[in-house]
């Protein structure tokens, strides 16, 4: 049986530059193209795509702002393309099963391009020709939108749409590939996408109690499945975050041992309940698991993004 995944990425204006990078991540999700040869593509792809409009732009003379607006004469945007990159990928994942190698993948495609060197390219801005760098993907940089994108697409699809979870079982399935590749972003330290975790509000897993979540289990396996994709890949840096009382607000608390315990208690309704589907109980089971052998594990200092993302320690407010 062929394990071939189809991200089923669609380029609407069909240009050649767009078909290449989605080609590029099809196959690097299928394991066809290394993720470092992948970044190299992609980065190309751009690069010539900045310079072909540049050229374009200074070979018109008197340029009116007519033209600009309707696109009659190309301008270098990179901005552009790093937001159509974002989207690509962060659709990517929601096609890629959690506990897929192609996830995994994705994460280290974006540090490849972190890794690239920082060569200037033209932007046009505000009706002035610039320079910019790309792949400067950093805390710094808001992560060149990236998380802001991720968000975007979370709004429009998941927690911004709760009655399509509840009742899709594709846009439930979307949401539980969509919550692992988000938490291996965290755990790599790639982008701090910790706000947009499962385990958060507005999730209905993080702001509800596990007493009512028993009454309408139904409605809560999609949240509960996507919560345990952060505890099984981004687990020992929660815990981390859970034993030094780092304040980044979750939910109604500040991460520490009691939220630790309640998530403990809240996956343990749906591991321990025979109305839980097959695929959510184990999800569950799974993620007490996870939580239990962290605990037993200890904090693993080379796992630690504290100091990456910039967290507050109690002792530092």
């Amino acid at each position: 049986m062929s394990s071939f995944i189809s991200l089923d990425l669609s380029c609407e204006d069909g240009s050649d530059a767009k078909k290449r990078i989605v080609a590029t991540l099809q196959d690097l999700v299928n394991d066809t193209e290394s993720p470092g040869s992948a970044a190299k593509i992609i980065h190309g792809v751009i690069i010539d795509d900045c310079r072909d409009a540049y050229t374009s732009y200074n070979s018109v003379s008197n340029l009116t702002a007519e033209q600009i607006e309707s696109s009659t004469v190309r301008t270098p945007k990179p901005g552009g393309w790093m937001e159509y990159l974002w989207d690509c990928l962060g659709r990517a994942a929601m096609r890629v099963p959690a506990d897929h190698k192609g996830q995994d993948r994705l994460v280290d495609l974006l540090q490849e391009l972190q890794q690239l060197p920082k060569s200037p390219v033209p932007e046009f801005v505000a009706g002035e020709m610039r320079e910019t760098l790309l792949w400067n993907i950093t805390k710094e940089t808001r992560y060149e939108g990236l998380t802001q994108w991720l968000w975007d697409l979370d709004q429009g699809n998941f927690n911004g749409a709760p009655r399509q979870v509840e009742s899709d079982p594709n846009a439930a399935t979307a949401y539980i590939n969509f919550s692992a590749f988000l938490a291996r972003l965290l755990a790599s330290g790639v982008a701090d996408t910790n706000t947009l975790s499962a385990l958060r509000r507005p999730s209905p897993f993080a702001t509800s109690h596990q007493d009512h979540i028993v009454r309408d289990l139904p409605r809560y396996e999609p949240y509960a499945a996507a919560a345990a994709q952060w505890i099984l890949y981004a687990g020992d840096v929660l815990f981390e975050l859970c034993e030094k009382r780092i304040l980044v607000e979750v939910g109604s608390l500040t991460y520490s041992r009691a939220l630790w315990y309640v998530w403990s208690v809240k996956f343990k309704v749906f591991a321990e309940s025979n109305e839980s589907s097959t695929e959510v109980r184990e999800f569950a089971r799974q993620a007490v698991n996870k939580i239990d052998q962290c605990k037993k594990d200890g904090i693993n200092p080379a796992k630690s993004v504290i100091e990456k993302f910039g967290y507050i320690r109690p002792e530092e407010n």
